[in-house]
């Protein structure tokens, strides 16, 4: 093993090793009260989303989705009657709007006061928020936790204390309410019962799931603690007439400092297969064969992060098994423009031998034109006739360079979708060398320029029939027009471009030093053949 093997592969371990353990301030949560009077606002941020919570009533009065990929989805606010300034995130509430988790119970009403507490928490990607309430029978207190994770859930906790010294009847049990829809296209009510979905409330159900709003690409979803048999689905009117939806508890009954506790999840965002999938929502709507494919491709691309701790070394696996994949088309890709490069002189000389018309129009300038467009009509089926006949006796597939080429335009489009289908995971993940952020553009633009000049070499490469100053020149204007014209794309597509060029540029070199070592091929036909081939043409033509 030479020194220098060892060294690239020092290099290599090195920069594994950095980009497996590098932090990101992306993993914390910012919490922040907003206002100085009282009921104060209290934000909630992570790396995807920006939550508002309310003393009043101790209520969810914002879900700001404000992440996002380049030419993936813009930054949205899920609940309705709520719009969001993107300059300082600010918000403005319509009025009447009913805002999830706002709780009807015993005497205490909605819009009651609560005491918002910022519990410490020593996981950085953590964070829980209580908001109390009591009186002088009964103490409610939710509790928010959020985690600075991709998949757009929350986990609510209801507790619920009597501090009367007497027993605490509650025959109307509580309402908790939902809301009246997602901000989008459509908002569709449905409902999860025994994990199947419905557009109403069913009867003899042994599980109520959950229920919510299913949007064209949005989903606010409650899941229910399928433990909880007390709990169950609930439809009413806002002040505007609007349909909202909640869940409801049976009566209940607390003796002297009895508490009873309830547990949900909140699941506020994209309908991302993925995530629906980790939340147990994926019966909540349905998914087509496109959102399949890029649900299975993203678990695939997962699978190589969990191997490797970073996106950018599971693009890399990834590209290298792609390439692997095809090389067998490659290989044959380039067999195949070599030997058209060899065989070119032969296919000048049957073009020679059946000139087309605007070159019979110039032999034969007083032939008539009806005439003209006979013989080069004839020419010209001749002429592909003759051709195939060529590449069968040489043994060279004209389609051969062509299949590759195009399977890359689907493998790029599918593999640009997949990123901004887990932008939000890569987001929130390591950086990989000088790119922070493989989700977003390179700001230094280094991948993009990097992957122009390794296009340059292999176009450089890459044999042709003919190298006429056209094709030098669209050897090197090509890959500058594409970078410059995608260079915001994400920079995890450009380093999966910049690995696939450059294992296709080691792949087209051992093909070139493979084809150097093969036996040089006896001609099929001797030259002069064709020459008089050609000469008794034009011989032919002239009578």
């Amino acid at each position: 093993m030479s020194a220098r093997f060892c060294f690239y592969v020092f290099v290599l371990i090195s920069l594994f090793t950095l980009t497996v353990q590098a932090q990101d301030p992306r993993t914390q949560i910012m919490t922040r009260l907003l206002g100085e009077q009282s009921p104060q606002e209290l934000e909630v941020k992570t790396g995807l989303v920006s939550y508002i919570f309310s003393e009043s009533g101790g209520t969810l009065k914002s879900v700001y989705l404000y992440f996002s990929a380049p030419w993936g989805n813009p930054p949205v606010e899920i609940l309705p009657d709520v719009k969001v300034k993107p300059q300082d995130l600010s918000r403005l509430y319509a009025e009447g709007a009913t805002f999830p988790f706002t709780l009807t119970v015993g005497s205490v009403p909605p819009e009651a006061p609560y005491q918002a507490e910022i519990l410490p928490s020593e996981d950085p990607k953590i964070q829980k928020v209580t908001f109390t309430h009591q009186n002088d029978t009964l103490r409610i207190q939710k509790t928010f936790t959020v985690i600075n994770a991709p998949d757009y859930t929350i986990d609510i906790e209801l507790r619920l204390e009597n501090l009367s010294p007497e027993m605490l009847s509650l025959p109307e049990g509580f309402q908790l309410a939902l809301g009246g829809g997602v901000q989008d296209a459509r908002s569709e009510a449905r409902f999860l019962f025994d994990g199947v979905r419905s557009n109403e409330i069913v009867q003899n159900y042994k599980v109520f799931d959950g229920l919510g709003f299913v949007g064209t690409s949005l989903l606010l979803w409650l899941r229910n603690n399928p433990e909880q048999n007390d709990i169950r689905p609930w439809v009413g009117v806002d002040s505007k007439g609007r349909q909202i939806l909640g869940v409801r508890s049976t009566g209940l009954t607390l003796a002297p400092n009895e508490s009873r506790t309830y547990h949900f999840t909140l699941y506020a965002g994209r309908l991302n297969l993925v995530f629906l999938e980790q939340a147990e929502l994926q019966h909540v709507t349905d998914h087509g064969l496109w959102s399949q494919a890029l649900a299975g491709v993203t678990k695939f691309l997962n699978l190589l992060y969990e191997y490797t701790g970073n996106y950018g070394w599971a693009l890399i696996l990834f590209t290298l098994i792609i390439r692997l994949l095809m090389y067998p088309l490659t290989r044959a890709q380039f067999h195949s423009m070599i030997k058209m490069r060899e065989i070119q002189p032969k296919l000048e000389k049957l073009q020679a031998r059946y000139p087309s018309l605007t070159q019979l129009r110039a032999m034969y300038p007083k032939m008539p034109e009806d005439e003209l467009k006979r013989r080069a009509r004839e020419n010209r089926e001749e002429l592909t006739k003759k051709q195939m006949e060529l590449f069968r006796k040489e043994g060279v597939n004209p389609m051969g360079g062509c299949l590759p080429a195009i399977l890359q335009i689907p493998i790029f489009i599918l593999l640009w979708r997949v990123i901004i289908y887990s932008a939000e995971a890569i987001h929130l993940s390591p950086g990989f060398l000088w790119m922070s952020d493989l989700s977003q553009h390179d700001s230094l633009y280094i991948i993009v320029a990097l992957t122009v000049l390794a296009q340059i070499v292999q176009g450089k490469l890459t044999p042709v029939p003919t190298a006429s100053g056209q094709n030098q020149a669209m050897t090197w204007l090509f890959p500058i027009v594409f970078g410059f014209l995608l260079k915001d794309l994400s920079a995890g597509l450009w380093l999966h471009y910049l690995v696939s060029t450059l294992v296709q540029v080691g792949q087209q070199l051992f093909v070139m030093w493979e084809l150097r070592r093969r036996p040089t091929p006896t001609p099929t036909e001797p030259e002069g053949a064709l020459e008089t081939a050609s000469d008794g043409s034009h011989d032919q033509a002239d009578h």
